[in-house]
């Protein structure tokens, strides 16, 4: 006589076969994503290299460096953006340009090869965001100015955007068109020789058209997750730069 025996697993066995499976795609979810090292053909001629971090949402960031280049913390926190479903492409110009780290270095990158960027982003059909440190802001603003058609919402980490400053007067801004389509938040880090005259920063976006606010970041400096010397709190924040990536973005309407 053959007898088959059934193993039918108890509540309690599937309960934890249930957890653990939930667990392995947490960590899959969470596991680092490699960047895919991308070209693109610019309108002046010029071929510009830049790191893709895939992800399977319909949010698009473009991550554009300072002038110094990026940071570890700013590699690790566009890891982290498309682990969660964000997809990040990460821009260092200078870099990718063979440019020397100077604000004239920004300031001379065309416009039209900046549109090409924001035109190549927006085929993708994701919900686009832009995030510019220090003087990217200028050839991000330069490729915003005069589009009226394509409203864009920018994150702009202690831009600087000015031809001249004086510490007790002031700075002069850069004109770079009709900013209209642009709904900015401005992210000043209170401990910052700039803090002062950021409501004329405000002042110079609105009266080009842009829409701007104001998000100050208390007890941080300036690159604040590159500095030397930093804080503690400093470099905790640092470490967190993906999930203050997401609070700020969400503050923009």
């Amino acid at each position: 006589m053959n007898v088959r025996l059934r193993f039918f697993p108890s509540a309690t066995t599937m309960a934890v076969m249930r957890f653990l499976f939930a667990c392995i795609l947490a960590v899959m979810a969470l596991a680092p994503v490699r960047a895919e090292e991308v070209s693109l053909a610019l309108p002046s001629g010029e071929t510009l290299a830049f790191s893709r971090y895939p992800a399977d949402g319909k949010e698009l960031l473009l991550w554009f460096a300072s002038e110094h280049g990026l940071a570890p913390a700013e590699v690790q926190a566009a890891r982290e953006l498309a682990a969660r479903g964000t997809e990040v492409w990460q821009f260092d110009l200078l870099a990718a340009f063979f440019l020397p780290p100077a604000n004239s270095s920004m300031d001379g990158i065309r416009a039209e090869d900046v549109r090409a960027i924001f035109g190549a982003a927006r085929k993708t059909g994701a919900a686009v965001v832009v995030y510019a440190v220090n003087r990217a802001a200028v050839p991000v603003l330069k490729g915003l100015a005069d589009r009226a058609a394509e409203h864009t919402k920018v994150l702009l980490m202690h831009p600087h955007f000015y031809s001249a400053v004086d510490t007790l007067v002031g700075a002069d801004y850069l004109s770079f068109g009709s900013l209209s389509s642009v709904d900015a938040l401005v992210l000043q880090p209170r401990r910052s020789a700039a803090t002062p005259w950021v409501e004329d920063q405000l002042a110079a976006l609105r009266k080009q058209g842009a829409r701007a606010e104001l998000l100050m970041l208390e007890n941080v400096r300036e690159g604040f997750w590159v500095r030397e010397g930093a804080t503690e709190f400093e470099l905790t924040e640092g470490e967190r730069l993906a999930d203050l990536v997401n609070e700020w973005r969400a503050r923009v309407k």
